[in-house]
């Protein structure tokens, strides 16, 4: 079917099309003065920011404001006037910049992330540019159906809403060779036909639990991080070590356990930048005189560094020949004459010798030395400065300011080594080895509760990292300990893959800001009937009891149903070899009377659940769920 052959099965939807034709352009008009709320015409305000359902751009009664919502918008008005006036002037180009900030403003004065109902006030100033789905997965799943099943139409998704409609939009004016105005109805008639067709959309194949997963593969490859979000119970956390699993090419999450290439952490509202990515500890001074304070990579730097190493040694041609570092092969050297010397020394004076090495640095001391029993430190990093300073005395490296106080007083023992060095490298014939290709290697870092931390401060200058992956990020600590030149800087490697999970019902936490929400995509894990899962029993009266209380009567109009139904995972219970009824009840009757009831009573002391059910009170409904012994 061609992309024509699909539009001309559509019958226009003429109410839609004539209130949007009417209402669109005076709200343009209205917003391009830029005045208070006050004065605009009573009629087409109330149409866009105060009307509870049927609004003329979106066909769906979903996303709209509440009561206090609505006050709050009114009351902090002068925020977001000047953006929308600057939207309602610029027809012709995507502001996308903008788009992002009223959607911050308007987060602001909202208890849930109202996201359709923002898109429809974004859409509704620039009809040129923005299509009329404002809900972001139908938007997706019509981008994914029309890539399927229409022959002449290829859209890549980006995942980001802006960016979708705007490029749907545009295929759609370019192919049918018409005003706006006129196609109005059109994206959500295709959707609604193919719906009509059961023709499978993505949100269709996401039942089943490998193509799930492959898509959300796919959204990785592509985003680099993702978080799952939803209610309580649909197994986000159990998803997110099965995206790992796929990642890291493992069988098992069995196999994560200890696996370099993988690391999970949970986040709470005390986490700070320096326990995630890199802060500042205190140790003892290793020369035994006071404490240091030194930088330190913490889980997320770690395992950066670690995946920046096997990107950048992929990178490099196979069978490539490479000489060694001198200056390597002579610490080398060094280490094997202390192992074969008898007391495990290298004499550096008659009185003063190296006793042991590490990755970067010698100890040394004397035979006669009172203070400093346990040595000092000999870093390789301040022989190399000395080397390249190309001092030839003692006196050149007290000259030299770029190394440390204790280098320039043991001055003697550091020029010693160097002068060793020198003699080394006028005999020394480079070596040369043989590599062969490094395979890329994916890492995964999982992080459950990612929304119970202030994600601003905790991620820090990383929230540009995430954006731009490969390209160096200033950090706010220096690893004393690195010698290269970018010893201060972060790098989050294409290889280093971040999972999120977030509990849509918790409300004790803060939101997650637009600035990053826009470098994460965001993937439903919504409560699912387990009754073909030949794995487990799975209490399917219970489910379904409870999940018929998520009902537009008694969820209240300040959430969405999605986002507080408990989910699958309180109503399932092991299968046993040989069955045990008794014990599988038994689960059951706990979870339901210890676990569901309990979330359920809370939901109506939080005003989540209202009213009545069954002609009872809900409360009164939800005690009668528990289960007798």
């Amino acid at each position: 079917m061609t992309f024509t052959e699909l539009i001309d099965k559509l019958e226009i939807w003429d109410h839609w099309q004539e209130r949007y034709s009417h209402y669109v352009p005076l709200f343009i008009g209205e917003a391009n003065t830029g005045k208070n709320w006050e004065d605009w015409d009573k009629e087409v305000f109330y149409e866009f920011f105060m009307r509870s359902s049927d609004q003329c751009v979106s066909s769906l009664k979903l996303g709209y404001f509440t009561h206090e919502e609505k006050d709050l918008i009114k009351t902090n008005w002068s925020e977001l006037s000047l953006l929308l006036q600057n939207l309602a002037l610029n027809q012709h180009q995507p502001s996308f910049e903008i788009y992002y900030q009223i959607k911050d403003i308007i987060r602001k004065y909202t208890s849930n992330n109202k996201k359709a109902a923002t898109n429809r006030l974004i859409a509704g100033l620039q009809p040129q540019l923005l299509c009329t789905i404002v809900n972001e997965d139908k938007l997706r799943v019509l981008i994914d159906l029309l890539n399927k099943n229409v022959e002449d139409f290829e859209l890549e998704l980006t995942y980001d809403w802006f960016q979708d409609s705007y490029n749907l939009l545009q295929i759609f004016k370019e192919k049918l060779n018409k005003d706006v105005f006129e196609i109005v109805t059109f994206p959500w008639q295709v959707y609604d036909y193919f719906q009509e067709q059961n023709t499978p959309s993505s949100t269709e194949q996401n039942d089943m639990s490998e193509n799930k997963l492959d898509q959300q593969i796919q959204i990785l490859e592509y985003k680099k991080q993702i978080i799952l979000q939803g209610p309580p119970g649909t197994g986000k956390t159990r998803q997110a070590k099965e995206l790992a699993v796929q990642l890291l090419g493992l069988n098992e999450t069995k196999e994560l356990k200890d696996n370099p290439q993988f690391k999970i952490i949970q986040f709470h509202p005390s986490y700070t930048y320096e326990d995630f990515v890199r802060g500042i500890v205190s140790k003892p001074n290793e020369d035994g005189d006071g404490i240091l304070f030194k930088a330190e990579n913490r889980i997320l730097a770690e395992i950066a560094n670690v995946a920046l190493q096997n990107y950048n040694a992929s990178q490099k041609a196979p069978d490539t020949i490479i000489s060694k570092d001198t200056f390597d092969v002579f610490i080398e050297k060094i280490k094997d004459e202390m192992v074969e010397n008898e007391l495990h020394q290298y004499p550096i004076t008659n009185s003063v010798y190296l006793f042991s090495a590490d990755e970067t640095k010698f100890k040394y001391k004397g035979d006669n030395w009172d203070a400093h029993k346990n040595g000092l430190n000999m870093k390789f990093s301040e022989l190399k400065l000395i080397i390249e300073s190309g001092a030839k005395e003692r006196q050149d490296i007290k000259k030299m300011s770029d190394v440390e106080e204790k280098t320039r007083q043991h001055a003697t023992y550091f020029m010693k080594v160097v002068e060793k060095f020198y003699e080394f490298k006028q005999t020394y014939q480079p070596e040369t080895i043989w590599t062969k290709k490094v395979p890329l290697k994916n890492y995964v870092l999982v992080i459950d509760e990612i929304n119970r931390a202030n994600l601003s401060s905790v991620l820090g200058e990383l929230i540009y990292a995430l954006e731009y992956r490969g390209k160096a990020v200033e950090s706010m600590y220096a690893l004393e300990d690195v010698t290269n030149e970018v010893k201060n800087k972060l790098i989050l490697p294409p290889n280093l893959y971040i999972i999120g999970t977030m509990n849509t019902a918790d409300r004790s936490v803060g939101h997650i800001d637009y600035a990053i929400r826009r470098r994460f995509a965001f993937v439903d894990v919504l409560p699912e009937s387990l009754d073909e899962d030949e794995y487990i029993h799975f209490n399917r009266e219970g489910f379904e009891k409870v999940s018929l209380l998520f009902n537009t009567k008694n969820v209240s109009g300040e959430f969405e149903a999605k986002d507080v139904q408990l989910g699958h995972s309180y109503f399932i219970a092991p299968k046993d070899s040989p069955e045990n009824i008794q014990k599988r009840n038994e689960i059951f009757r706990m979870k339901m009377n210890y676990e569901v009831v309990p979330i359920l009573l809370e939901y109506v002391k939080d005003g989540v659940l209202i009213g009545n059910y069954e002609n009872l009170d809900i409360k009164d409904y939800i005690n009668t769920l528990k289960l007798n012994n």
